[in-house]
């Protein structure tokens, strides 16, 4: 079947879902005139399943006309704001054969997309609305963003299929339409079934349509912004999703137990995109994008397959100037990246503190590493009385209590055993008694955890004295003597 024929039944079970809603409330209407004319009783008990069943049907019917009023965070800009935005997007819908969109949002998403506030089921169209991720303004080259625009205004076209863009709208329509059918009663249920499996009819038909349309909005991106960067585009949003997630969960949240946020979202993050040693790990992922786990519901092909269905086409050149950042085509880019970063927050992210990155690693940093020594330390101990445990010979006291040695071992063994897990814990310890007294702090590093850096002629004694404290035959006046000298440990009388 081709795809013209799979968008014209696709847009048949479109049109047929209210045709569904009003038959199943027509036959419910019907019959409670029926019970009416015969039993008054059974007509009551009726109405106590076909009320509340028919209201949710019809609520569900029109609850896209009630989507006007519904927003998505983000910085909305205007014309006035970033010309040059507009102007980008702009040339790209009259090149792809589109209208542009009415408003564009920079939102805090590795995504990019155009909606349109429809009626009756995605078959009138009010308003377009565009949304641009502030992570791929800060992360893609201009050429890469053109690309990218160019396909989601390549959706709305139908030059590739006539009907794919209507198709592609109801999807997405008959999902929300879904959400406003429930209830606990068996009815009920048996009626979401029926809507339900009616669905998944649609989405199946309607699939193939969605995945071909988005072959096609490919390659009128390719044709407006050129085949390389309509390819590299894919593999950099790939990365960049990796990226953000990474950048995330291990730089912006490093100082969220101690309350605090970075001040620069947007500078951090291309700052780890330009470290060379985090640009290596990213490339396995340009390389070898994703491919998806699959499903035959999905709308978009693997992006392997995307990539191989471009390449296969006739090749377009690029657009000169392509390979500057994309961030250029916004005035005050620093800012306005910044407010639509922070614009994804919520309200716990909101109360946080906001501090440079230098600072935000070593309060961060300091305060995860503080409870874990007190953890290790237990309520109300000191370090003077860990190492009075160590010169006591009951250093195992201080192992991970998880880690055991085998039963069979001998005191030396065992000794030996938890050496290494002493020297871990003791040097957890050791690290949160030496930031306290203001001696060492945790330095931002792009490339790897961040650096524990002790000031001199601490830094460079403290690994020995690690050693000697945490050794099998065990000798720790060399780290008493440094904590001494370093004011983190009181002088022994």
């Amino acid at each position: 079947m081709k795809t013209s024929w799979r968008a014209l039944v696709a847009v048949a079970l479109l049109a047929g879902f209210p045709v569904l809603v009003f038959l199943v409330v027509g036959g419910l209407a019907a019959a409670e005139y029926y019970f009416f004319q015969h039993s008054g009783f059974l007509a009551i008990k009726l109405g106590f399943v076909a009320v509340p069943v028919s209201y949710a049907l019809l609520k569900a019917l029109f609850a896209i006309e009630r989507t006007r009023g519904t927003t998505t965070p983000g910085v909305p800009v205007a014309r006035a704001d970033q010309p040059a935005l507009w102007a980008l997007v702009e040339e790209l819908a009259a090149a792809v054969g589109t209208r542009p969109p009415d408003t564009i949002t920079l939102v805090s998403e590795v995504n990019a997309g155009v909606r349109e506030r429809t009626g009756w089921l995605g078959l009138r169209v009010r308003r377009r609305e565009m949304f641009i991720g502030a992570q791929l303004l800060a992360g893609l080259r201009h050429d890469q963003l053109c690309a990218l625009l160019g396909h989601e205004l390549g959706h709305y076209s139908n030059r590739d299929t006539r009907l794919a863009g209507l198709t592609y709208r109801g999807r997405r329509s008959i999902e929300r339409a879904l959400t406003g059918l429930g209830g606990d009663g068996w009815f009920e249920g048996l009626v979401r079934k029926l809507f339900v499996l009616y669905a998944k009819l649609y989405f199946a038909v309607s699939a193939a349509v969605c995945r071909r349309q988005e072959l096609a909005a490919d390659a009128a991106a390719a044709r407006v912004a050129g085949t390389a960067a309509m390819i590299g585009s894919l593999r950099e949003i790939a990365a960049l999703d990796v990226a953000w997630d990474f950048y995330l969960d291990h730089y912006v949240a490093i100082g969220w137990e101690a309350g605090y946020l970075p001040d620069r979202l947007a500078g951090g993050f291309q700052a780890l995109l330009a470290d060379e040693t985090r640009a290596a790990e990213f490339d396995r992922v340009r390389h070898d994008p994703p491919s998806g786990e699959g499903s035959r519901y999905d709308t978009h092909p693997p992006t392997p397959d995307r990539i191989a269905a471009l390449e296969a086409l006739p090749a377009f050149p690029g657009r000169l100037g392509g390979g500057r950042p994309a961030s250029e085509v916004l005035r005050d880019a620093a800012t306005t990246l910044e407010a639509a970063l922070a614009c994804g927050f919520s309200d716990k992210a909101k109360a946080k503190r906001r501090t440079d990155w230098d600072q935000l690693v070593d309060l961060g940093v300091r305060h995860s590493v503080t409870l874990k020594a007190a953890r290790i330390l237990g309520a109300g101990k000191t370090l003077a009385q860990a190492l009075d445990l160590i010169d006591a010979g009951r250093a195992a006291e201080l192992a991970d209590p998880k880690s055991r040695p085998p039963a069979s071992a001998g005191p030396r063994a065992r000794r030996e055993f938890a050496a290494a897990s002493v020297r871990i814990r003791l040097s957890t310890v050791v690290k949160a008694y030496l930031a306290e007294a203001e001696v060492a702090h945790w330095k931002l590093s792009w490339s790897g955890p961040p650096a524990f850096v002790v000031d001199e002629p601490h830094g460079s004694e403290l690994t020995a004295a690690l050693d000697a404290a945490a050794a099998a035959d065990p000798d720790t006046a060399p780290l008493r003597r440094l904590l001494a000298s370093a004011g983190a440990l009181p002088v022994r009388s």
